[in-house]
């Protein structure tokens, strides 16, 4: 059975098939340990490392949470892979995902999966801004945003990745 669909073989990774709809980023306005704060318009020299800036969220806010898309991703599990192998993506991932966005799509169509940038689907990624923002990136038109933490919205969702 398939965990997950590869969206950038020379890092790598690959997306889960599923996604977690409605999702904060977090419940809670903090400035995270160790995290750059990024921008809509530097994403691009901020941290790129989805799975250590997953760690670094899951440091300040516990890895027992499943109600914002870090702890989500941190606790997700697949296949054989244990807690703390899948991870909230970085922008600069979620931008190779995009730009990916239609054979990942075949992929998860044949496998009954979920597609990614149909409607008003704004992923998050594991960027902050500062203790009040976080990018998000809406996968219809590749278009980084910028959102609340604790913005808690039907369009906000989170798709974790991992390493293999």
């Amino acid at each position: 059975t398939p965990v997950g669909i590869v969206f950038d073989a020379s890092r790598r990774l690959a997306i889960a098939p599923t996604v977690a709809y409605s999702i904060r980023w977090s419940s809670s306005d903090v400035d995270i340990d160790g995290l750059d704060n990024c921008t809509t318009a530097n994403y691009n020299f901020c941290e790129t490392d989805g799975k250590s800036n997953t760690q670094k969220i899951v440091a300040q806010y516990g890895s027992n949470d499943l109600a914002y898309a870090a702890g989500y991703c941190y606790n997700y599990t697949a296949g054989d892979m244990p807690k703390g192998s899948w991870f909230l993506p970085s922008m600069s991932e979620l931008k190779t995902l995009y730009s990916n966005k239609e054979a990942v799509n075949t992929t998860l169509q044949t496998l009954g999966g979920e597609i990614i940038g149909s409607d008003y689907d704004y992923y998050w990624s594991s960027n902050e801004v500062n203790s009040d923002y976080a990018l998000l990136l809406y996968l219809k038109y590749g278009n980084v945003d910028r959102e609340y933490k604790n913005s808690f919205d039907s369009y906000h969702y989170a798709r974790c990745a991992v390493a293999y």
